[in-house]
C-alpha cells in the first residue's frame, strides 16, 4: 500500500495543482505541500516545477510518477486477488485494441474465457495505436492489443508477430486463382481501404509508392464491418485486412483471401504489451496466454519473405 507522502505526490499530478490535489483528498492545501516536501527533502530533488497555472512534473518527477503508479497498480491487483480468491466480486481485466482485434477476435475470445470464469469482468476499448501505447505506459489498461510498423518502446513485450496483408475478394472473382497476385494485379479494379493513419493504410500506400503503381481507391473506412460489405457488393472490389483479421472474416462471410507477392506489404507486426516492470494479475495473465495460444493455431506458422528462404 501507497505511503501518504505517495499518494499525496499522485493526487498532485492527477489534478495539477496543490489546491485541485487537496479538494480531492478532503485536506487542507498546506497538508499536501508539506507532504511533497517531505518527498523532494527525501530524494534530494525537486519533483515538480511550480507554474502560474500549476504544478508540472520535472524529469524527476516522471520517474517517481511511474514508479507510484506501478506500485498503486499492483496493490490495487494484489487486493483484487485476495478478493478473487474469497470469492467475492469480480476481477476486472482492462483491455485495449484497434479495430482489427476489438471487433471479433477479442470479445469471442472473451466470452470463451467468461465460460471458465464468469467472475472475470472485462472493459474493452477500441483506440488506435499511439493512444494504446499511451494507455499502457500509464496503466490505464493492463493489456494493449495494436499492429505497428516499428519496435515497442517503454512497455513489456509480451508477444510480437510479423502479419501478412491479404487482399480479399468475393468468390468468382477474375483474381481467383491467380495466386499471389501482386499490387499491379489489383490496381486493375475497384479498392476498398482503411483510413489514413492506420497502419495497414499507411503500408499499403507506402508499397503502391515504391512499386510506382497507382491503385483506384473506391471506398474509404475506419470500420472493418464497412469493408467487408462493400467488397461483398462492389463488382470485382479488392480490399486489405491483415491476415488475422481475415481468418475470422472469413469464415463468416464466405470472402476469399488472396496472398500478395510484393514483400514491402508485409512489415506489419502484432504486438501486444503490458506495462513495463510491471506483473499481470493472474486471471490477467491466463487470457492473455489463451489469446496467443489462439493466435497460433488460427494464423499457423509466421510468414517468412522469399528472399530470407
Amino acid at each position: 500500500m501507497l505511503s501518504t507522502a505517495f499518494r499525496y505526490f499522485l493526487e498532485v499530478v492527477e489534478a495539477g495543482s496543490l489546491t485541485g490535489a487537496a479538494l480531492r483528498l478532503h485536506v487542507a492545501p498546506s497538508a499536501v505541500s508539506r507532504m511533497i516536501r517531505k518527498l523532494e527533502d527525501e530524494y534530494d530533488t525537486a519533483l515538480f516545477e511550480r507554474h502560474g497555472r500549476g504544478m508540472v512534473l520535472t524529469e524527476a518527477g516522471e520517474i517517481l510518477a511511474t514508479s507510484a503508479k506501478r506500485s498503486q497498480l499492483e496493490a490495487e491487483h494484489a487486493r483484487t486477488d485476495i478478493t478473487d480468491l474469497r470469492k467475492v466480486g469480480k476481477r476486472l481485466i482492462r483491455i485495449s485494441a484497434n479495430q482489427a482485434f476489438g471487433m471479433e477476435l477479442l470479445p469471442t475470445l472473451m466470452a470463451h474465457f467468461q465460460n471458465a470464469m464468469p467472475e472475470v469482468t472485462f472493459n474493452l476499448t477500441l483506440l488506435r495505436a499511439t493512444e494504446i501505447h499511451r494507455r499502457i505506459q500509464d496503466g490505464e489498461d493492463d493489456i494493449g492489443f495494436y499492429y505497428s510498423l516499428k519496435p515497442a518502446e517503454g512497455v513489456n513485450l509480451q508477444y510480437s508477430r510479423r502479419m501478412r496483408v491479404l487482399a480479399l475478394v468475393k468468390d468468382g472473382h477474375p483474381l481467383v486463382g491467380k495466386a499471389p497476385v501482386s499490387l499491379e494485379d489489383i490496381s486493375a479494379y475497384p479498392i476498398g481501404q482503411m483510413s489514413a493513419g492506420t497502419t495497414i493504410r499507411a503500408i499499403v500506400d507506402l508499397s503502391s509508392m515504391q512499386k510506382n503503381v497507382a491503385l483506384t481507391t473506391a471506398f474509404v473506412s475506419n470500420n472493418v464491418t464497412s469493408l467487408q460489405n462493400f467488397c461483398l457488393v462492389r463488382e470485382n472490389a479488392v480490399v486489405f485486412f491483415g491476415e488475422l483479421t481475415a481468418t475470422s472474416v472469413l469464415k463468416q462471410h464466405g470472402l476469399v483471401a488472396l496472398p500478395i507477392s510484393d514483400a514491402e506489404l508485409h512489415q506489419r507486426h502484432l504486438q501486444i504489451i503490458t506495462m513495463e516492470g510491471r506483473e499481470l494479475p493472474l486471471s490477467a495473465r491466463r487470457f492473455l496466454d489463451m489469446t496467443i495460444r489462439h493466435i497460433e493455431e488460427e494464423v499457423g506458422p509466421p510468414w517468412v519473405a522469399p528472399e530470407s528462404r
